[in-house]
């Protein structure tokens, strides 16, 4: 299952839930919501980690980390002497 289709199963069943609450329904059947919203909750989570359809590029022999929305030459090292454009005067 797409994370995207998880993600919008586990926000209809908590609109759901929040709605059935505030119609005052049978305190049984939102003890019951209540009770299994924490495997739905187990369940989301492994299917946005599992998801794997978006691609990912491999890490480059002399890289630890992959940030795509940072350039490599920004250094990302708090110990470092060089400037960051945002960091200047």
């Amino acid at each position: 299952m797409k994370a995207t289709s998880a993600v919008i199963v586990a926000t209809l069943y908590l609109i759901v839930y929040v709605i059935l609450f505030q119609t005052g329904i049978s305190i049984t059947i939102l003890s019951y919501l209540f009770l299994t919203s924490p495997f739905l909750m187990i369940w989301l989570i492994f299917t946005v980690l599992k998801d794997n359809r978006k691609p990912y590029p491999e890490l480059g022999e002399d890289e630890e980390w992959g940030y795509r929305d940072k350039p490599k030459n920004q250094s990302t090292d708090p110990n470092s002497d060089e400037k960051l454009p945002h960091l200047m005067p």
